[in-house]
């Protein structure tokens, strides 16, 4: 039976030290259900299910799904339920170029502003992406490597100290962390030996201020991410039809 989305100081309950509200905690933990497996694009649920899962009440989980409906993970059919929304490739190709642009432009900021803390932060996150990455196969750790990468990207950000521009790219990042855990197929030990170098490689040129070595490289990071991404969904794409022309062929 799913567990409900719960934490190791995952979202539900409290963050930096402050009770979240009702409605916060709903949110969240749909997100999680998503990051987790336990919701997949195409599955229909609904209120009452969600509210069960979550052990919450009726009114923030709805609350909770406009939301999540307004940033584009679900689709409310009336009546018929709530469904997770599948990952599109002109969408991911759409959330790559704004991406790639706000990041080209926190760069500067972030080499101006960041604080001897940040720094220190973004190195305990290149550790901890690090072991995540190294545990094969474990839904746990991927989801968890894709938190610590979020947090790796909008600490870079959050380092600008512009409130505008970190409210935009929290709101890219989440589809954009959801859309990475859609697309996981498997552990890949040489992408992810890869992508550990690109982020210490991050981490180093900020470290060092060097804003034109931090651009390349956030640049050629967010590039190889899509690819990456864009085929997987690709293939999957395929595999989907080659299971149905196969059903088709069987009936």
């Amino acid at each position: 039976m799913p567990r409900a989305a719960k934490s190791d100081g995952r979202r539900a309950g409290k963050s930096a030290g402050k009770e979240l509200s009702a409605a916060d905690q709903a949110y969240n933990g749909i997100i999680d259900l998503v990051l987790y497996n336990e919701l997949r694009p195409g599955e229909r649920t609904s209120v009452n299910l969600l509210a069960a899962r979550l052990k919450l009440g009726r009114t923030p989980v709805k609350e909770a799904i406009t939301r999540l409906q307004t940033e584009g993970l679900l689709t409310v059919f009336g009546r018929s339920g709530t469904m997770v929304n599948r990952a599109d490739a002109t969408q991911i190709e759409h959330l790559f170029a704004l991406r790639k642009a706000m990041e080209d432009f926190a760069a500067e900021g972030a080499v101006r502003h960041v604080a001897t803390e940040q720094l220190a932060e973004l190195r305990e996150l290149v550790g901890k992406m690090r072991v995540y990455s190294a545990n094969r196969n474990d839904i746990r750790s991927a989801a968890d490597f894709v938190r610590a990468n979020v947090a790796f990207h909008a600490l870079i950000v959050a380092a600008t100290g512009n409130p505008f521009l970190i409210r935009l790219y929290a709101q890219l990042q989440m589809q954009l962390q959801i859309i990475t855990y859609l697309v996981h197929r498997g552990f890949d030990p040489k992408a992810a030996a890869q992508r550990q170098r690109e982020h210490e490689g991050i981490y180093k040129a900020l470290a060092a201020r060097n804003a034109k070595l931090l651009k390349a490289l956030l640049r050629q990071h967010a590039q190889a991410t899509e690819v990456v991404i864009l085929a997987t969904l690709r293939d999957a794409d395929l595999s989907s039809t080659e299971a149905r022309k196969r059903r088709s062929r069987a009936a």
